[in-house]
């Protein structure tokens, strides 16, 4: 009887010590109406935090140091409509833990050399729902380690050809609904050796070229619903043009021949 309570003892310290580090390390602030945040208002040890998310919130700013956040892998800063990455070219973040971020639905309009220099092991990015209309050609040179970038319905019209070069790891990016997003003629649209997976669902995309995506040596799978294009692809079936082996292409041309579109076009191995 005695080993018996000896054992739900021990068993309550351990339940007490896992809910503890699960407070700890996971904090979740969604739709407080918060319109001011510091570091001083988590849980200590702060050095603990993995998660933090303030989803749908009034804050004005975030304190753009959070070196003492030194655990911190992900952080969700969604649905905060004066959240912006500053305009004088300052890093909006600066931590050397943080692996996710998520900005949905906030006030960003630009992407310059300097906004993301001080999150160098940066993986995946989603800034959707923005008005982004700028990115500078080196806005990501300080992030090696990035694989997914999310853009989606932001206010693009241009991207830098060279925007993805030394991005090693990169695998997928989504520039679907910027709707006057297009290439440039006689032009390749991006150039990675890396990139496997691009969305440009309902995009500006009238006219394709041999040339649009043939920087694009890694690539498996290519969206382009919801694009009027005007004049036959002629980038789809060849694996010279686009360095892959085994090409495969799917796609489903009666949803779309009557309003004189191209489907969603998938290459894949």
């Amino acid at each position: 009887m005695f080993s018996i309570l000896i054992m739900i003892g021990i068993l309550s310290i351990c339940i007490g010590s896992i809910a503890r580090d699960e407070n700890i390390t996971f904090v979740d602030y969604c739709f407080r109406n918060l319109l001011s945040f510091t570091i001083t208002d988590l849980p200590h040890p702060v050095s603990e935090i993995i998660y933090l998310s303030l989803r749908g919130n009034n804050l004005q700013r975030f304190p753009n140091n959070i070196l003492k956040l030194s655990s911190l892998e992900r952080l969700i800063l969604s649905e905060n409509p004066q959240i912006t990455f500053p305009l004088d070219g300052s890093p909006f973040l600066i931590s050397r833990s943080l692996i996710d971020l998520d900005c949905e639905c906030c006030g960003i309009k630009a992407i310059t050399t300097r906004s993301l220099r001080g999150l160098p092991h940066l993986e995946t990015l989603r800034l959707p729902n923005n008005t982004i209309q700028i990115i500078e050609k080196r806005a990501f040179r300080h992030n090696p380690n990035i694989r997914m970038l999310d853009l989606r319905q932001n206010k693009l019209t241009s991207l830098p050809m060279t925007i993805l070069i030394g991005l090693h790891k990169m695998k997928k990016l989504d520039l679907s609904e910027n709707r006057d997003l297009a290439p440039q003629k006689d032009q390749p649209f991006l150039v990675s050796n890396s990139l496997e997976i691009l969305k440009c669902n309902n995009c500006g995309f009238s006219t394709a070229q041999e040339v649009t995506f043939s920087k694009l040596a890694n690539l498996k799978k290519l969206h382009l619903a919801g694009n009027s294009l005007l004049m036959t692809p002629c980038f789809l079936p060849f694996p010279t043009v686009l360095g892959v082996h085994l090409m495969k292409v799917i796609t489903d041309c009666q949803r779309y021949l009557e309003n004189n579109c191209y489907p969603i076009v998938i290459i894949q191995n």
